[in-house]
């Protein structure tokens, strides 16, 4: 069961720590090249394990950068997905986070107990992911527009947020 964030907070398994925008475009790059990676492979039962783990990696990558662009450090899965719950409500439902959550023990179950993949859940997952990223893209953007709004007004805005969506 996934707790509140400020409970994780309390706990150790998240940690504030200064809002850093360049480490979360990294962080939501790689989850996309992560996430080609994933798509280049055909899903078949010895390969399905693998896109699991890497589509969900993708996921938690991209989830990582919003975390980051408010100024915390995750330290369990958990709180990152509790952090998208308690920060990004509006953005993501219920649905979509019980999914992240699902992909994520049915990773801990291949990671950790070599458990088998099934070809449905790792075309689920490779989808989710793929939709999951394109949130996080355009929330990132909204954000990076709000942040050259705020300092440089509008006519700066248009030109950077060309480059971002490039």
């Amino acid at each position: 069961m996934i707790n509140s964030f400020e409970n994780y907070l309390k706990l150790g398994k998240a940690k504030r720590k200064t809002p850093d925008f360049e480490e979360a475009k990294a962080l939501l790059e790689k989850s996309q090249k992560r996430l080609n990676y994933a798509k280049e492979k055909e899903i078949a039962e010895s390969s399905a394990q693998f896109i699991l783990e890497d589509s969900y990696e993708a996921i938690r990558e991209s989830a990582q950068a919003l975390m980051s662009v408010k100024g915390f450090k995750p330290y369990s899965h958990e709180a990152t997905i509790s952090f998208i719950k308690d920060f990004y409500k509006p953005d993501f439902s219920d649905e979509l986070l019980h999914k992240f959550d699902r992909f994520r023990q049915l990773r801990n179950n291949s990671v950790y107990k070599a458990a088998p993949v099934l070809n449905e859940d790792a075309t689920e997952v490779l989808k989710f992911a793929a939709d999951f990223i394109a949130k996080v893209k355009i929330l990132l953007g909204n954000h990076e527009k709000n942040v050259l709004k705020e300092t440089f007004g509008t006519a700066k805005l248009k030109t950077n947020t060309q480059e971002i969506l490039d």
